[in-house]
């Protein structure tokens, strides 16, 4: 068999899935790498500063049982990465089709694996060997692990909610609290962290956490504000409300890309804009093929999009409200229904699956990636486990479903 140069794909079947798998591996074992050394640097920090800072050690016990779990979940996803290989047999033309279109060997790890996550790893799994974590529970009667925010303005409270974010370690969410204009920070354990923005903010509506930066959306300023993740001080933002290059009119949802790159679902100029993570304006995004973008998100080979309006030309009103999908260069692949009534967020769960929040409806869609309507999650109420014109809405990279709505007792739950 002959052998290739080390940046093309080799097409024996065999060998390519030996490949992918040793590559999988490797990014696993670079992942427990990064969690033991972050484990190793808490220690000795506690071991120094013992009886002088409590919280410390409580995310010392936190960072080892994260270390723990991850360690567990990664070998039992290697496992079953190994038992499709019969799978894998049945399906050599697809297989082989989908890893030529991933497998560059010098550029795996850039930008897609330069910092992976368990988010990541499962995405590749699930479209290069088709394996599950596992099936999710979307079920109606669905109880909550997290129930808090009842409507007012006190710590953990929560007035006219927008969207919300989970960092990359699973263990903190960023709540817009729009009427209150700032930004919560809950635990997944229910408490209260902080609060920022007051000073600052109009209306804060979207919100996405990367690295060390908190981003936020102002439908009321219809600016993009960054802040420190550190210590919630602002660093920057975007110019004035606009139509042009760098400008922003109403945006709402957003995300950041593997790269780095803020994407806004820029609503009233029929558009979604890109900035660098210094806020640098970059390009546009469906310019003449949008109508009211509501929210964005990144996937490994492009950008989805939910727009909630029509896109009215020359020639009369085309319908462009649905999900859309689009190339990293900004093409338009293709679209699909919402089979909501008014949708404003959507996420992405860890298979691909689209969850779209339906305000007038008061529960969340979950579609399939083709955007086949596959269940239907949540009931109408202000009680604990109930939705009330449901807003945000993320799943974390251990499957846990989290839900921003406008209940008066509890308004932010997980699932």
């Amino acid at each position: 068999m002959a052998t290739t140069e080390t940046t093309s794909v080799t097409t024996d079947e065999n060998e390519l899935f030996d490949l992918v798998t040793k590559e999988i591996k490797k990014t696993f074992d670079l992942l427990i790498d990064q969690l033991t050394e972050r484990r190793d640097t808490l220690l000795k920090e506690v071991e120094d500063m013992k009886e002088k800072n409590i919280t410390r050690e409580t995310t010392r016990k936190a960072a080892l049982e994260e270390v723990i779990e991850t360690q567990q979940h990664l070998e039992g996803l290697s496992l079953k990465v190994n038992e499709n290989k019969e799978f894998y047999n049945q399906n050599k033309e697809r297989f082989r089709e989908r890893i030529e279109q991933l497998y560059v060997p010098t550029k795996l790890h850039q930008p897609f694996f330069s910092c992976p996550t368990l988010y990541q790893l499962q995405t590749l799994i699930s479209e290069v060997g088709e394996v599950r974590e596992c099936e999710m529970d979307y079920s109606l009667e669905k109880q909550p692990v997290i129930a808090v925010g009842q409507r007012g303005k006190g710590n953990n409270e929560l007035d006219d909610c927008g969207g919300l974010a989970l960092d990359e370690s699973n263990q903190r969410i960023y709540v817009a609290d729009c009427a209150n204009r700032r930004i919560q920070v809950v635990s997944m354990s229910e408490e209260f962290l902080n609060r920022f923005g007051q000073d600052t903010f109009q209306r804060p509506y979207g919100v996405a956490v990367k690295d060390e930066n908190i981003f936020v959306t102002d439908i009321g300023l219809h600016v993009l504000f960054q802040f420190g993740k550190s210590d919630y001080q602002l660093m920057r933002r975007t110019d004035s409300k606009g139509g042009g290059e760098g400008q922003l009119d109403t945006p709402r949802g957003l995300c950041v890309d593997f790269n780095g790159d803020v994407c806004v679902a820029d609503s009233w100029n029929n558009r979604v804009s890109v900035f660098s993570r210094e806020l640098q304006f970059l390009r546009c995004i469906g310019s003449g093929q949008l109508s009211t973008p509501m929210d964005v998100k990144v996937t490994r080979n492009g950008i989805v999009v939910l727009d909630e309006g029509e896109r009215v030309t020359r020639d009369g009103t085309v319908g462009s409200k649905g999900i859309h999908f689009f190339s990293r260069s900004g093409d338009l692949l293709k679209s699909c229904a919402t089979h909501c009534n008014t949708a404003w967020f959507f996420c992405l769960d860890t298979a691909g699956n689209i969850l779209v929040s339906d305000r007038m409806a008061n529960n969340v869609k979950v579609l399939s990636s083709s955007g086949q309507l596959i269940n239907t999650m949540g009931m109408k109420g202000h009680g604990r486990g109930h939705l009330f014109s449901p807003m945000g809405i993320c799943v974390s990279g251990t499957g846990i479903i989290i839900i921003l709505s406008n209940n008066v007792n509890f308004a932010l739950q997980a699932f």
